[in-house]
């Protein structure tokens, strides 16, 4: 672990990733009462917040979840942005801009030629899809009806990307996606603060589509959580959507390998992220020697302190190199350096289905929305 052990304990009891102890469960109980309170806030916020929801000109689809942590929202954003675009679609994604200083609303993040904030200014996730997809606007702010209205009107927008959006009421949305991770899905099935989900399962019923996330790392419990689903909404589409490494990137040499290319090496990675035991289960399955998981919390800011406690684990464990993401790449400080190689995963996502059937959804939409105006 690194240096938010105890964040992190905490968030494994949530999760159900750790079994507490019966003196840990007592400790939980106000985690119980903060559940309930919040079970009550949250549906006295949606029903106010549903009474206000505006509509903006143009299709807007939503990507979102009904847990904290990750779930691959990050990676489908920019599956579906680029998928949009390739069928000729102006595209713009709205994000809330989480962990950004900037207080000025809407900020553009990227007109499409890179970030123009830093990472600490906008947030780790829109400063990443401001890197990853050229050509298309990425906007920030709490007021996405404000965002969207600005992208229409500045960048021609025809579609906008919701990020994060299945609990931003205010906006109504074409078509909601639910993004639900196969190695977690629902944690222990309790609310925020003892567990991990934002709303009750039977919010899927609110939903136009789900995606199964990460299924090539939890083969064996898709048929129970799909029984899940079925048992709240019996004819939501699922879909099956598998992670996989594209590349390897060297920071040192400023070169990309292939993903087996670390297969004989012994590696140590480390990880703030939503998910980190997924990000290592994937290099597991790679094929390589992961010697150690150093854990962070979720948006951690990198310090150079950080940066020698993970040295440290790596000379404990005797590895020769450091492997992290690309969402933990862009929170390294440019004075970090490690004295041992790093290297940084890149992924990309994929549908298990045939016949892409999720395609045929998204183009139902466009096509009723093209339409429609």
């Amino acid at each position: 672990m690194g240096g938010g052990d105890w964040q992190y304990t905490l968030y494994g009891y949530m999760r159900g990733a750790l079994t507490p102890s019966s003196g840990v469960r007592l400790a939980l109980t106000p985690l119980r009462l903060g559940s309930l309170l919040y079970r009550g806030m949250a549906s006295t916020s949606s029903t106010w917040e549903l009474r206000k929801r505006r509509r903006l000109p143009c299709p807007v689809v939503s990507i979102g979840n009904l847990t904290v942590g990750g779930t691959g929202k990050t990676p489908l954003t920019i599956w579906l942005a680029r998928w949009l675009r390739q069928q000729g679609w102006r595209v713009a994604v709205l994000s809330r801009g989480y962990g950004g200083s900037r207080r000025d609303e809407p900020c553009v993040v990227s007109t499409g030629e890179g970030p123009l904030h830093t990472w600490s200014e906008v947030g780790d996730e829109p400063y990443l899809l401001a890197q990853e997809l050229p050509g298309i606007p990425i906007l920030v702010g709490k007021d996405r009806f404000a965002s969207g209205q600005h992208a229409r009107q500045h960048f021609g927008a025809q579609v906008v990307i919701l990020d994060d959006g299945f609990q931003h009421y205010r906006l109504a949305r074409d078509l909601d996606i639910v993004l639900i991770d196969a190695t977690n899905p629902f944690g222990q099935g309790a609310l925020l603060p003892r567990g991990i989900l934002r709303e009750p399962l039977r919010a899927l019923q609110r939903a136009d589509a789900v995606v199964l996330t990460r299924v090539e790392l939890a083969q064996d419990a898709i048929g129970d959580v799909t029984e899940q689903i079925r048992g709240w909404a019996p004819h939501l589409p699922i879909y099956h959507l598998r992670t996989t490494v594209q590349a390897v990137w060297e920071e040192d040499m400023h070169v990309c390998r292939d993903a087996a290319s670390l297969c004989s090496r012994r590696v140590v990675a480390f990880a703030g992220i939503g998910n980190p035991e997924a990000f290592a289960a994937t290099l597991t399955q790679l094929g390589y020697d992961v010697a150690a998981l150093v854990v962070f919390p979720d948006h951690h800011p990198y310090t150079e302190r950080d940066g020698h406690a993970i040295i440290d684990v790596l000379r404990r464990y005797e590895a020769d190199c450091l492997v992290t993401t690309t969402k933990d790449r862009v929170r390294l400080p440019p004075s970090w350096q490690a004295s041992a190689p790093l290297f940084t995963i890149r992924i990309e996502v994929a549908f298990s289905e045939d016949g892409h059937p999720f395609q045929q959804q998204l183009q139902a939409l466009m096509t009723y929305a093209n339409d429609r105006e």
